[in-house]
């Protein structure tokens, strides 16, 4: 195994790619493409049960429709008291009898095969002494010797009894209402064979069997309509339950709820073998043209990868022999593209920084000297305005003093030696220095409002980011105002590690437009968008500037920090 990953470690690019496409694309391509045949088949079978099983069903339900209304009609005239009245009293001469079965009887049976014509004969079979007349009344004996006469004669529920060689489908039972009064009677009515059974000529296939089993399992119909070219046998007549577990053909089976007959419907298996042949076909095509397609992606793919790979390796050979002209280049965006313009540029920065040594080499001297009057410059500033203290307290000018000392905070804070960051405690002292200045020269006219917690003094804080927001309060807020005297309130809090500066005044107020326009790029004015940009370049975008105004009340600036220890 070691040695299997060895080498195939060791293999060429091309030769990996193509392994790899075997191991992820080809096989699982040819595996998951009969696995996918075999399912599909699998559901065409299932499905195809599942609408044999609805046929047949709908079928089922159809034929017990039509039973149960037979079975109410028979119950409807089996339970008739006026029937059972003319037939069992006393007459004193036949023509009597006659005349109430004409008036009584007849229209009540004719009218009920004049409304189901699948009627074929309804015949009340009764008293010995009757004559009979027309197929609606007949004495009892002459059914004696019928074969469903014992089963009439022995139940008042309707029984039914069919006869498939003589295509006959007969309702019969004996008539309790006549029972009731001591005589014997038997109700028979005769439906249309063929209509009976209309509903299983199922037209969703012609290639099927039906049977229709009685509850002595005796068949008392069939329609065998498949062709034999599907079935690889004939179907036993006396042995249907053994298809259910056979592969010659799909069965399926209900049972009447009305008569607890067993029905039986069989499709041939060649015939679903036949209908899953095109799409066998179909799928098999798939995935061999799957396979072509994926062959000719293959190579594309290594061409394309390996080839432009190989020259850019190739000029990598030339610059280790010291040759350092780029001359592999590529007009693609995609990784490739990028890695061999990215060595491009490379191999040119790195001939531009040996020509331009020299030259960064006297420009460092340069920046040393700059560096060097920087620090001359503050230490010149501060000594004259040390000076300037100086004279105003001989000369007793405690206000100019005091200014001249507020001057010397303000920049030697802002200098800050040359630093960047510096502690919130410095930044404050930075920003009361310019206060103490403005309200000199405002002659007191705003009052100031400063709180800030002790906890934070000591964190970190991007230098001199408060005293332009207290210059823009000031110049763009305070002085604009007419009706009141001008307040600024400088407060700062944290939460959750975030610490939070509020610089707020009740000046004149600004729209939304003008917020957005001292943020953003176009800004002309420098003070807050600088500040909110170097917030933001040192603390990531989470960080900066947020800014509250409503016309004629006032503005709010908040600054928003990451709790940082500040570090000297």
């Amino acid at each position: 195994m070691k040695k299997l990953r060895l080498k195939i470690k060791n293999l060429k690019v091309r030769y990996k790619i193509i392994l790899i496409y075997f191991v992820i694309g080809f096989l699982p391509l040819v595996v998951i493409g009969f696995l996918f045949l075999n399912q599909i088949n699998n559901l065409i079978v299932k499905q195809e049960k599942k609408n044999n099983q609805n046929s047949l069903h709908q079928a089922v339900t159809s034929m017990d429709n039509t039973i149960k209304i037979y079975n109410n009609l028979s119950d409807y005239m089996a339970f008739n008291e006026t029937i059972a009245n003319v037939l069992s009293s006393d007459y004193t001469s036949k023509y009597e009898l006659y005349n109430q079965i004409s008036l009584l009887i007849d229209p009540t049976l004719n009218s009920v095969q004049y409304f189901h014509t699948d009627i074929v004969q309804l015949t009340i079979y009764a008293r010995d002494d009757i004559v009979e007349h027309n197929t609606t009344l007949a004495p009892l004996y002459i059914i004696e010797e019928q074969p469903w006469y014992q089963k009439a004669i022995m139940t008042t529920t309707p029984s039914w009894y069919v006869d498939m060689e003589n295509k006959k489908a007969i309702n019969v039972r004996k008539m309790p209402a006549l029972d009731r009064k001591g005589l014997d009677a038997v109700l028979y009515i005769e439906i249309n064979y063929d209509r009976m059974f209309d509903a299983f000529k199922i037209s969703t296939s012609d290639n099927y069997a039906v049977f229709i089993l009685d509850e002595d399992r005796q068949i008392i119909y069939e329609n065998q309509t498949y062709e034999e070219k599907y079935a690889s046998s004939k179907i036993d007549r006396d042995n249907l339950d053994f298809y259910t577990d056979s592969n010659d053909y799909y069965v399926v089976s209900d049972r009447s709820s009305e008569t607890n007959w067993t029905i039986y419907y069989l499709r041939p298996a060649g015939l679903i073998t036949s209908e899953l042949k095109p799409i066998n076909l179909f799928l098999l095509l798939v995935v061999f043209l799957s396979i072509v397609g994926a062959s000719i992606a293959l190579l594309s793919t290594s061409n394309f990868l390996v080839g432009r790979l190989e020259k850019l390796l190739g000029n990598i050979k030339s610059i280790e022999d010291g040759d350092l002209e780029a001359y592999v280049k590529s007009d693609a965006n995609d990784e490739i593209g990028d890695l061999i313009n990215g060595f491009t540029t490379m191999v040119e920065r790195i001939k531009f920084l040996i020509e331009e040594v020299y030259e960064s080499n006297i420009k460092q001297k340069n920046y040393e000297m700059r560096a060097l009057q920087q620090q001359i410059n503050p230490h010149f500033l501060y000594n004259t305005l040390s000076m300037i203290n100086f004279m105003a307290l001989e000369s007793g000018r405690d206000d100019i003093s005091k200014i001249t000392l507020a001057l010397s905070d303000f920049y030697r804070t802002s200098l800050n030696r040359g630093n960047n960051i510096c502690s919130i405690k410095d930044e404050i002292k930075n920003m009361n220095g310019y206060l103490d200045i403005q309200m000199v020269m405002h002659d007191y006219d705003f009052d100031l409002d400063i709180e800030i917690e002790d906890d934070i003094l000591e964190s970190e804080s991007v230098n001199l980011i408060l005293q332009p927001i207290v210059e823009n309060a000031i110049l763009h807020g305070i002085d604009l105002l007419e009706d009141r005297k001008g307040i600024i309130k400088i407060y700062a809090t944290k939460n959750d590690n975030i610490i939070y500066i509020m610089i707020e005044d009740n000046g004149v107020g600004m729209d939304n437009e003008t917020i957005e326009r001292m943020l953003s790029e176009n800004s002309k004015g420098y003070g807050i968008r600088n500040v909110n940009e170097r917030i933001k370049l040192m603390y990531g975008e989470d960080y900066g500037i947020y800014i509250e105004s409503v016309i004629g009340q006032g503005t709010v600036v908040t600054v928003k920090l990451p709790d940082k220890k500040f570090k000297n």
